[in-house]
C-alpha cells in the first residue's frame, strides 16, 4: 500500500507532465492529507462492512460500472494512488448465468490519463499487447472498458489474495539471498517471456508490483500500462509528424523514482529498464533501504550488502551500471550470475555460466574511485569501532566473572568459618556438660557416703563406753571384766 508521500509525489510528476491542472493537484493532495492527518475521533465512524465508502474518483463500494449493461460491481478498494485505484469487483453476467458470481479485479484509470483520444488509443493498444501474455507468473489482464458515466477507462484484470512485496518488506524488513532468489527467480521468467514472444518490457518493476499469493506464487503485477500511459505526455506528442498522431519521444517520468534506469526517458525499451530496477529491489530487500534513495547521484555510492560475498556485489553493482551495455542482457541473467559468483553451482556449471555471461568491467574516474576509497575508510572505522565495543564487551563480562567468582569465594571461606565456630561451640558446650554431669555424680557419691559413715572421735568413744558400763554394771551389778 502506497504511502501518502508517495501518491503525492506521483500526484506532482502527473503535475509535471501536463496530466492535471494545478487546481486538481491541489485539491487531491489536500485531500490525501486530510485523511492522514485527521484526528481518530474526527473521521466519521464505519457502520458496518456494506457501508459505501466514497473516493476521490467518485467510486463508491456496491456501484456498478461498465457501459451501459452495467457488467461489473464494485466490492471493495483494494488501493489507490496517483495512477488510479483497484477495487475488487464482482461480473453480474456471470452471477446471472451460472449462479455465483466471478471476483475480478479493476483497475480504474483516472480520467486525466485518458482525456484526449491519443491516450485512449494509447490504453486502448497497450491493454491489447499485455492481453495478450498468458504466463503463470504474471497477472492476467482479460479487456478494458469505459464507465460512461465517469468518463474512467478501466482494465479488467485476474484477482488474487495476497499482499505485494512492498508490504511484506515493510513487516520482515530484510532478507536473505536465498529469499531474494526464490522471490525474484518467477520475476525473472516472466519478465523473459515478455520480451522473447511479445517483445514488452515491464518499465515500472518495484515492491508493490509483486504479490505474494497465499497460495506462494509470485505474480507480476501492472504491465508498464500506466508507466506507458505516463510516458507519453502532451509535450511529448506531435500529432503533425507521427501516424495517429503520436511519437515514439518518451517523458524522463516513465517509472518510479529509485527504480527508473537513467535512460528511461529516452527510446530505449529493451531489458536494460529491468535488470536495473531489478537490481535495486536485490539491494533493498538484502538491506531493507535503497542504495541510492529515490535520486541518484553519480558520485554516490552504496556499501555492499552484508549477505553478498565480493563477486556476488560486483555483479550487483553492474545491475544498476549507468551504461545499459554495462548491465548483464536480462534480469536471468543477472541472477544466474549472482547464483554462480555465491559458489554454489558446480565448477562446471560455474564455467559454462562465465562462458555465456559477460559482464563488463565498471571503469571508475578518479573521483569515483576517491569516494569508494572513502568509503572503504568509513566502512573500516565502522568495522575496528565494532571489534572495540565487542572487546570492551567481551573485558567488561570478564571483570564481572572474575567479582563473581571472588565473591562466591569469600562466601564459601565465611560459610566455612562459620561452620568452624559452630563446631567449636558445640564441642564446648558438650565438655561443659561433661563436667557438669561429673561433678553432679560426685555431689551425690558424697552425699551417700556422708548418711552411712560418721566421724567418731576418741573421747566420744570413751565417753560411749563408759555409758554402756555403767549400764550394763546397774543391770548385772557387776561390769564383766575386759
Amino acid at each position: 500500500m502506497q504511502t501518502p508521500l508517495q501518491k503525492i509525489r506521483e500526484l506532482r510528476a502527473l503535475l509535471d507532465e501536463g496530466l492535471l491542472t494545478e487546481d486538481e493537484f491541489k485539491q487531491r493532495k489536500n485531500a490525501i492529507l486530510d485523511r492522514e492527518l485527521a484526528p481518530a475521533d474526527s473521521k466519521p465512524p464505519k457502520k458496518d462492512g456494506n457501508t459505501a465508502t466514497g473516493t476521490d474518483l467518485g467510486f463508491l463500494a456496491g456501484q456498478e460500472v461498465g457501459g451501459v449493461s452495467k457488467r461489473y460491481r464494485l466490492e471493495k478498494l483494494l488501493g489507490q494512488g496517483g495512477m488510479g485505484q483497484v477495487w475488487q469487483a464482482s461480473d453480474l453476467v456471470t452471477q446471472a448465468e451460472l449462479g455465483y458470481s466471478e471476483t475480478l479485479a479493476l483497475k480504474i484509470l483516472p480520467p486525466q490519463l485518458t482525456q484526449s483520444g491519443i491516450h485512449a488509443r494509447l490504453l486502448v493498444e497497450e491493454a491489447s499487447l499485455v492481453r495478450r501474455l498468458a504466463h503463470e507468473h504474471i497477472v492476467r489482464v482479460y479487456d478494458w472498458a469505459r464507465d460512461p458515466a465517469t468518463g474512467s477507462y478501466f482494465i479488467i484484470m485476474e484477482y488474487l489474495d495476497g499482499q505485494d512485496l512492498e508490504s511484506y518488506l515493510f513487516t520482515h524488513q530484510r532478507c536473505t539471498w536465498q529469499q531474494v532468489l526464490d522471490m525474484l527467480s518467477p520475476v525473472a521468467d516472466a519478465l523473459h517471456y515478455a520480451w522473447n514472444k511479445h517483445k514488452l518490457v515491464h518499465r515500472d518493476l518495484k515492491p508493490s508490483n509483486l504479490l505474494l499469493t497465499r497460495a506462494g506464487d509470485i505474480k507480476l503485477l501492472d504491465f508498464g500500462i500506466s508507466a506507458r500511459l505516463r510516458s507519453h505526455t502532451q509535450a511529448g506528442l506531435n500529432t503533425s509528424t507521427a501516424p495517429g498522431g503520436m511519437t515514439p519521444s518518451r517523458s524522463p517520468f516513465a517509472g518510479t523514482a529509485g527504480y527508473r534506469a537513467p535512460e528511461a526517458g529516452s527510446q530505449q525499451h529493451n531489458p536494460g529498464l529491468d535488470v536495473y530496477a531489478v537490481a535495486i529491489m536485490i539491494y533493498q530487500m538484502l538491506e531493507a533501504a535503497m542504495p541510492f534513495g529515490e535520486y541518484r547521484h553519480p558520485q554516490h555510492h552504496p556499501l555492499p550488502p552484508a549477505a553478498l560475498n565480493a563477486a556476488q556485489w560486483q555483479v550487483l553493482q553492474s545491475g544498476f551500471a549507468m551504461q545499459p551495455e554495462q548491465r548483464p542482457a536480462s534480469v536471468r541473467a543477472l541472477l544466474d550470475a549472482m547464483q554462480a559468483a555465491a559458489g554454489s553451482l558446480g565448477v562446471g556449471a560455474t564455467n559454462n555460466m562465465a562462458a555465456d555471461i559477460k559482464i563488463p568491467e565498471i571503469k571508475e574516474s578518479p573521483l569515483e574511485a576517491a569516494a569508494r576509497q572513502r568509503a572503504e575508510q568509513r566502512r573500516q572505522r565502522k568495522e575496528l569501532e565494532k571489534q572495540r565495543r565487542q572487546q570492551a564487551s567481551a573485558a567488561l563480562h570478564a571483570l564481572i566473572a572474575r567479582q563473581n567468582y571472588l565473591r562466591d569465594m569469600e562466601d564459601a571461606q565465611r560459610r566455612q568459618k562459620e561452620e568452624q565456630l559452630r563446631l567449636q561451640k558445640e564441642r564446648r558446650e558438650e565438655a561443659q556438660e561433661q563436667r557438669r554431669r561429673q561433678e553432679e555424680a560426685v555431689a551425690a557419691a558424697m552425699d551417700v557416703s556422708g548418711a552411712t559413715d560418721t566421724t567418731i572421735t576418741w573421747e566420744e568413744a570413751q565417753r560411749y563406753l563408759a555409758a554402756v558400763s555403767r549400764t550394763s554394771g546397774s543391770d548385772h551389778g557387776q561390769m564383766p571384766g575386759i
